[in-house]
């Protein structure tokens, strides 16, 4: 990497020494050269901002949305897309949502309020199934979730998947998820807990 960077700095001014010693000492045209060389990746960084919320939304480009979202994280990232509330009992819930943007989703069992480091008891374990219609497009496995905390909440995250690789972007999807485990006991206290599907990070 620091060699690429040496040879991106030398590069130019090897080319206005060589323009010089061909007979070309346009003061213009010998400014302009490494000016133009040097300012390309402002140029470059400024058409991936201006143009950020497209490619982040996978119009074009759409490879370089998830490394946008980690630079410039848009304000409704990690809002869900469509959340349901939990109930004891209730094992199985059916979502509606479009992904909004490319990159990792994941089903998401989200607790109002904040909460100390340490495993969430008791454990429950969630799979997901997306239709179009009635096509099934993806399933994830039946499997326990891992932790997160957000700026108002905390909870679980399961099942992620990467758009548009895994479900498309810009489409309306319906969702079946199912959970296993005992609601009742992890809801005592968790009243208010809802699950739905989310945008998470893409590190």
């Amino acid at each position: 990497m620091t060699l690429v960077f040496l040879i991106y700095l030398i590069a130019p001014l090897v080319l206005v020494v060589f323009m010089y010693v061909s007979g070309n000492r346009s003061k213009r045209a010998l400014i302009t050269v490494p000016v133009a060389f040097y300012s390309l990746p402002v140029l470059v960084v400024a058409g991936f901002y201006l143009l950020r919320t497209p490619i982040q939304q996978g119009r074009f480009l759409a490879e370089f949305g998830p490394v946008l979202s980690l630079v410039f994280p848009p304000e409704d990232l990690y809002i869900p897309l469509a959340s349901v509330a939990l109930a004891p009992g209730k094992e199985e819930y059916s979502v509606d949502f479009i992904h909004k943007y490319v990159g990792y989703h994941a089903v998401e069992i989200s607790i109002p309020g904040k909460s100390k480091t340490g495993k969430i008891e008791p454990e429950l374990r969630v799979l997901i199934k997306v239709f179009d219609g009635d096509k099934l497009l993806y399933e994830g496995a039946m499997r326990p979730g891992y932790r997160f905390w957000g700026k108002g909440d905390h909870g679980l995250h399961f099942s992620r998947y990467r758009v548009p690789e895994d479900l498309p972007v810009s489409k309306f999807l319906k969702a079946e998820i199912q959970v296993q485990g005992d609601l009742k006991a992890f809801l005592e206290g968790r009243e208010k807990a809802t699950i739905g599907i989310t945008k998470v990070s893409d590190e």
